[in-house]
């Protein structure tokens, strides 16, 4: 029997690397950015086999990082969607 694997939102993770970063001395707070970088890379690789093109993670300034792209059929940048995936 295969067991759904369960994903915190992507909110979820920009809220606790933020609450970790000023106050954490072991680590905790590299642990929760490297979490962010690992979902928006998986959400990138979902956007591109479903189409998207120029797909990128950014930072604008000190803020949050993001992944954008051009959606199919479309021609202007957008955010790419938090994507969870579940097994069923």
């Amino acid at each position: 029997m295969k067991r759904a694997i369960r994903f915190d939102p992507l909110e979820a993770l920009y809220v606790r690397s933020e609450s970790l970063k000023d106050r954490d001395s072991h680590g905790a707070g590299w642990s929760a950015h490297a979490a962010i970088l690992d979902r928006l890379a998986a959400n990138q690789r979902v956007a591109i086999s479903l189409g998207w093109t120029s797909c990128a993670i950014e930072r604008a300034g000190a803020g949050r990082f993001g992944a954008w792209g051009i959606p199919p059929g479309d021609y202007q940048r957008a955010r790419i969607p938090d994507w969870v995936s579940e097994n069923d």
